[in-house]
């Protein structure tokens, strides 16, 4: 779900620090500044054309600041101001520091300076000399989205190299709007080819055609916030319950566990996206447009991520995790770990950036498998990629940047090194299984976006993959639930790390069903089959025994009542509580022993028992109670009982004799005792039995016992490695999957090459035999199809050139040779 997906119940903070607002839920984010969305526009070369088209259409009462960020040259004093100011009747103004912001104004940054805002107010940072280090477009919005959250505004137009659109994600993340200019309308395409190429462009539009989409998304009441997210979560309840159900019908993800604000805020961006004010047009929306549907799912999952993001975090992680567990781990040995939420992959390349680092500082070689999973394919089709643009300069250091990454024009590469050792793989932590055998295990923020019960879950599946003493490192807004005491221990409070303790609990531990299998059960027990039209006969029957026979019951060998039949209101009481059918909780005091001592004597016997030493208070007085059990089997299954009551008056007392014996009330007490003494009998001859059958069983059960614990032990290691396994499979099948299309796509380009070059090429193997050509080759040889894997000797030529199998051989010679020398 990154998610980072892109989740303790509600957003904590211990200790002092303050989290980052870019990264905080939506039922807490703190409000925009400013009561007016802010538009932040960046470009580099070419970028004054767009300006100026994109000014000329924009209305000058827009309600809306504007600030312009360009590469200007540090050494130079900018006219953009003058140019600009010709083109509008907003007032233009060149960036001071300290300068407020105000609605229908446009703002032109400094050159070679940084810009941010911060509480309504515009900053200048200080000079950068350095070009390389330039990343004014990145910086504006990074401020621009903690400043402003839904009512930021990012729009990248021409310009060389990918400055902006790492700033642009977060915005994006925030709940802002990202706009690219349309490619094929700047003169430098780079800058919005990149935003558009990571999926972060809401809109790709033309410079002109950009301010009618601003000006319809500031009068929508998200960007307004005349309608907050909580009374549209208590209005269109049904709604959102509808708009939950065809995400998880066309996505197959279940958002349900989603904290209802943060869902709230998430579908009313796509509202003020679509122009949409009511929630039930927007599921309209949702259901005639499928790409409405992938839009929604990608902003639901929330991507905020970012190499060595929260870097003393990471540095607690490196110091008090990584380094004493590659200290203890043996040489060649194992280490397993899980990014859960990992979005674009910065965190996972985080995290084998340090296990590198730890094991060369120890002189080791370890086998690091590092699981990377989120439930966006898109983001983690750009992890597998590798592909970073420029500005992580600012997150990480330059001899990290020299080991782990290939400098490609304005992006980064990852370097294979470090590639091999992750694995990227589509997974919902909250409704799939979860990787095992792990030493670490990475889940932030996410449990932040989560219910209280989901985050409980989540948390049961991370103890279930941790090995014992494995470490959990959660983001710094979120700390370890309720409800899951004695399961991990902290190691670093402020930095959210903890060591998973106490024994695997597998009954907490719930594994949804197959898709189309869950609620089979529920559904064929509602099926009702049609009754047929009863008979007179059946009538009569019923009537019959409904007047004649007496109340009775039938139990199954659980002593759980299945069946009713009459009216035993007077046998039977229910007590206050949750409702049961447990017999002995159900029975009546005075009748509950004789039920006792008749259930034993029929199961011991196996036939039909009558007792007549139970009673009833009734209206006329006391009535004595027969209760009656006979046994009987089911399709041969566990046995039955019914259980039949018969009550008759008690006979009055005789009236006391002249020589002085007991009086009636004596002859009741008598007959009580007698009954009490008859139970009491019952249970020591029931207890002597079952006595001996525990003394009989005891030894049989002492001996079994260990080798029982001994299996489980073998079958729990088993179930783990074949889980590990399996998933390990998928995953790599997903990459093997990923590489065949990539290698199709390059056997196809090359075939397309070969057979439209006007060069004559024959391609030989080590036995000289013809594998593939040109078709210029017909010019000189007389070839076709099925001359494939014949000798080139046996073929005719067009030309003379008797050392052209000599040559051949050398050539091969040449390579083998070579080979051998790279080789050793």
């Amino acid at each position: 779900m990154d998610k980072a997906n892109s989740s303790s119940t509600d957003q904590q903070v211990i200790e002092s620090e303050q989290p980052d607002r870019a990264a905080e839920p939506a039922d807490v984010e703190p409000p925009p500044r400013l009561p007016f969305p802010v538009v932040g526009v960046g470009a580099s070369a070419g970028g004054l054309e767009a300006f100026i088209e994109f000014l000329k259409v924009m209305r000058p009462d827009s309600g809306m600041a504007f600030v312009l960020i360009q590469h200007l040259p540090p050494d130079r004093e900018s006219l953009l101001t003058d140019i600009l100011s010709k083109q509008t009747k907003m007032p233009v103004l060149e960036v001071q520091d300290g300068l407020k912001v105000e609605a229908n104004h446009i703002y032109v940054i400094r050159p070679g300076r940084t810009l941010t805002i911060r509480d309504g107010v515009l900053h200048l940072g200080e000079p950068i000399e350095k070009r390389g280090q330039r990343r004014p477009v990145d910086d504006f919005f990074r401020s621009l989205a903690e400043e402003q959250r839904e009512r930021a505004i990012c729009v990248i137009m021409s310009g060389m190299g990918s400055n902006g659109s790492a700033g642009a994600q977060v915005v994006k993340a925030v709940g802002g709007v990202c706009i690219a200019q349309d490619p094929d309308s700047a003169k430098f395409p780079s800058m919005p080819r990149n935003l558009i190429d990571i999926g972060g462009a809401d809109f790709v539009l033309r410079p002109q055609d950009i301010p009618e989409v601003l000006l319809r998304y500031a009068e929508h009441p998200y960007a307004v916030g005349s309608s907050p997210a909580e009374s549209v979560a208590r209005r269109e309840r049904q709604s959102l319950n509808e708009v939950l159900a065809i995400m998880r019908t066309r996505t197959r993800n279940d958002f349900t566990g989603y904290k209802k604000p943060t869902l709230v805020r998430r579908i009313q961006r796509r509202m003020g996206l679509t122009q949409n004010t009511k929630m039930d047009d927007y599921v309209r929306t949702l259901r005639q447009n499928p790409a409405e549907v992938s839009a929604l799912a990608d902003d639901l999952v929330i991507h905020v991520t970012g190499f060595f993001r929260d870097a003393a975090c990471w540095e607690a992680l490196r110091t008090q995790v990584i380094v004493p567990l590659v200290a203890d781990r043996e040489d060649n040995g194992a280490i397993r770990a899980w990014v859960t939420a990992c979005s674009s992959g910065e965190e996972a390349y985080t995290l084998g950036m340090l296990l590198i680092e730890a094991a060369d500082a120890a002189g080791k070689h370890f086998d690091i498998k590092i699981f990377a999973t989120d439930t966006a394919e898109r983001s983690l089709a750009h992890a597998r990629m590798g592909i970073y643009p420029g500005g992580i300069e600012s997150e990480i250091s330059p001899e990290r940047l020299d080991r782990f990454f290939d400098k490609d024009d304005s992006s980064y590469r990852i370097k294979k090194e470090l590639r091999e050792l992750v694995v990227f793989a589509p997974q919902n932590i909250m409704q799939d299984p979860p990787f095992s055998r792990l030493d670490i295990c990475t889940c932030r923020n996410l449990l932040i976006y989560l219910e209280p019960d989901i985050q409980r879950r989540v948390m049961l599946l991370l103890h279930f993959g941790l090995r014992a003493g494995g470490l959990l490192m959660l983001g710094t807004s979120e700390t370890i639930g309720g409800g899951i005491e004695g399961m991990f221990e902290p190691i670093d409070k402020k930095h959210r790390i903890y060591r998973r303790i106490g024994p695997m609990r597998h009954g907490g531990i719930e594994f949804p069903l197959p898709r189309g299998l869950a609620g089979v059960g529920e559904r064929s027990q509602s099926i009702s089959r049609p009754l047929s039209q009863a008979s007179l006969t059946q009538i009569t029957l019923k009537r019959l025994l409904d007047r004649y026979t007496p109340p009775a019951i039938v139990i199954d060998s659980q002593q759980h009542i299945v069946y009713f039949h009459g009216n035993t209101e007077r046998y039977l009481d229910q007590p206050r509580g949750e409702p049961t059918r447990e017999l002995m909780t159900l029975l009546r005091e005075p009748v509950r022993g004789a039920v006792r001592t008749a259930l034993h004597q029929a199961s011991s016997l196996g036939q039909s028992v009558t007792i007549r030493d139970g009673f009833i208070e009734a209206r006329d007085g006391r009535r004595r109670v027969q209760v009656t059990v006979d046994p009987f089997e089911l399709n041969s299954s566990a046995p039955y009982f019914l259980i039949s009551f018969d009550d008759y008056p008690e006979l009055s007392p005789a009236p006391p004799s002249s020589s002085g014996e007991g009086s009636g009330d004596q002859r009741v007490l008598e007959d009580e005792l007698h009954r009490v003494r008859d139970e009491l009998q019952n249970a020591v001859e029931e207890l002597q039995t079952s006595n001996e059958e525990m003394k009989a069983s005891n030894e049989e059960i002492t001996s079994i016992n260990e080798e029982l614990q001994s299996t489980n032990e073998e079958l729990e290691t088993s179930k783990e490695e074949l889980q590990s396994l399996n998933e390990e499979l998928t995953t790599v099948n997903a990459q093997l999957q990923t590489k065949m299309e990539e290698l199709e796509g390059m056997t196809n380009d090359l075939s397309s090459l070969l057979s439209s070059t006007d060069i004559a090429v024959v391609f030989l193997d080590t036995y000289f035999r013809i594998r593939r050509f040109t078709p210029a080759v017909k010019d000189l040889m007389e070839l076709i199809p099925s001359d494939v894997g014949r000798p080139l000797s046996d073929l005719a030529r067009k030309f003379t050139d008797p050392d052209l199998l000599s040559d051949v051989k050398t050539v091969l010679e040449k390579l083998v040779s070579l080979e051998k020398e790279v080789t050793s």
